[in-house]
């Protein structure tokens, strides 16, 4: 039996075997082992239980048939376990056991195979079945940051709204501060709605369910509300906000949600532009394999983006260095390529001539 206590290598996984035939142990442990897994054995299900219990693995190759504790009991044991027990369990069963193969998935085995097993086909299975596990892994970690993220964004919010509360309960004021006061309240309660709006965005995305019910509109209709929503933060932080191009080109797009997307941007650009820099949204028009496209470029002069986070600033849950130091549940950008894509469009950055970052988005032109 082997038992070793080190970790697997990085690639590699914790692999368990359980059968009772001595050789087809030694033969899927050499296996296993030339594939660089860290593997451990069992001959009945009372080990195997024990040896979970010890260091759960990523993944158990479990037979079905075996003398005393059989595959299907130890398979509810591990399955009963906190958190359901080993990430991959995979059933190992004769061709003449369809019933029992059948009964073991019902029973929350991850696959079966059926022996005898090919060397190529065990590998690969096995290796495929511990890639899909990583990749959940990397999943549920990206969602846990962003739930931390989105938390910590909401509670400035709702804090200060406790505090302005308190200050209309208990203090005599003027119609000047009042109407300041409900103003901030105003301004508190869109910043959460555009925190809650980008997560169901986002889960649509994710879901493959978002779409856009594209009509024609100028381009006025659709970047003077943003600069106009922005145009005072930018004057505060004392940003240069400056627009270049014709607000009289026409297009084919979701209205509501294309402002969404410039408004990513716009707040991405002046979130990370220094005090006294510039931010520029650029209209142009360009032809994509024949077809007429305007280009919503939005530029600024701040840090921008690092070659190695080009490759996944736009993911979602994801952040580079800046971004997560400031602040930001990390979809905007995903969001903002979600919508671009959905109205046949991209988006994608590059360097900007003000020193910074340009984010192009790319919609069709009304025909």
């Amino acid at each position: 039996m082997t038992t070793s206590s080190l970790p697997p290598p990085p690639g590699a996984g914790e692999v368990l075997v359980v059968d009772d035939f001595r050789d087809t142990l030694a033969l899927y442990d050499t296996l296993l082992s030339e594939e660089g897994h860290h593997v451990r054995t069992a001959r009945t299900g009372v080990e195997a239980l024990r040896l979970v219990d010890q260091r759960e693995p990523d993944l158990v190759l479990l037979d079905v048939s075996m003398p005393g504790m059989d595959g299907f009991e130890v398979l509810k044991t591990l399955r009963a376990r906190r958190g359901g027990g080993p990430a991959v369990i995979m059933l190992t069963a004769a061709r003449r056991e369809p019933d029992a193969i059948e009964e073991g998935l019902r029973k929350g085995a991850d696959a079966y195979l059926t022996k005898p097993i090919e060397a190529r086909e065990l590998l690969a299975r096995v290796r495929a079945a511990l890639e899909s596990h990583r990749l959940r892994q990397l999943l549920e970690s990206q969602r846990r940051d962003h739930i931390a993220m989105l938390v910590h964004d909401l509670r400035h919010p709702l804090s200060s709204l406790g505090l302005v509360a308190e200050v209309l309960e208990s203090e005599e004021m003027s119609p000047d501060e009042r109407r300041d006061a409900v103003a901030t309240i105003r301004s508190l309660c869109a910043d959460m709605s555009r925190l809650v709006d980008g997560v169901l965005v986002a889960s649509r995305l994710e879901a493959g369910v978002f779409s856009v019910e594209p009509r024609t509109v100028s381009m006025a209709e659709i970047i003077q509300p943003t600069l106009s929503t922005f145009g005072p933060l930018a004057t505060r932080r004392r940003i240069a906000l400056s627009f270049d191009g014709s607000g009289e080109q026409l297009l084919n797009v979701d209205p509501p949600k294309l402002r969404q997307a410039v408004d990513n941007l716009l707040a991405n650009a002046v979130k990370f532009t220094p005090k006294g820099g510039k931010v520029r949204v650029r209209v142009q028009r360009d032809r994509v394999e024949g077809r007429p496209f305007v280009v919503i470029e939005v530029a600024d002069s701040g840090p921008g983006i690092e070659e190695a986070a080009k490759g996944t600033i736009f993911e979602r849950y994801r952040q580079g260095a800046e971004g997560r130091a400031a602040g930001g549940a990390g979809l905007g950008l995903a969001i903002a390529r979600g919508i671009a894509e959905a109205h046949g469009g991209s988006l994608v950055v590059q360097g900007s001539d003000l020193g910074g970052a340009a984010f192009r988005l790319s919609v069709p032109l009304a025909l």
